[in-house]
């Protein structure tokens, strides 16, 4: 059985950074529920163990989601409307890997939460008076 990829590389090339978020955050969705739709075998002792890698049937593309993070830290960050624009897009890429933790990656959680404390450090910056 072939894996199938979310999202498609093809979708992930196009359009603002706020399109690609939501491209990835559908495509997190759709993994969530293909990944929770999988069901062991109903021995048992199946129940009891965790999924191997070849029991998947699709995976996330992690360098579309790592490649949209690297061009959200690239953004300059000169002047109020940059910080809080920053810290948007990286809330909202939170978002995506929150979905992404729901489907039994929970050491995504770290990951989410360092995202949140770096759009929080944006915003508290950007409300500081120079």
């Amino acid at each position: 059985m072939a894996l199938l990829f979310y999202p498609h590389v093809d979708d992930t090339q196009r359009g603002s950074l706020t399109e690609r978020i939501e491209l990835l955050m559908e495509a997190a969705e759709r993994f969530k529920a293909v990944i929770l739709d999988i069901k062991p075998n109903t021995s048992e002792a199946a129940m009891n163990k965790r999924l191997a890698p070849r029991d998947y049937v699709a995976a996330y593309n992690w360098e579309e989601i790592a490649f949209t993070l690297r061009e959200i830290r690239e953004l300059p960050e000169g002047n109020k409307a940059d910080k809080l624009k920053k810290a948007e897009l990286l809330t909202k890429l939170a978002e995506v890997y929150e979905v992404l933790r729901a489907a039994k990656m929970s050491k995504l959680e770290a990951v989410r939460l360092a995202l949140m404390s770096e759009a929080n450090q944006l915003r508290n910056s950007s409300s500081q008076v120079a």
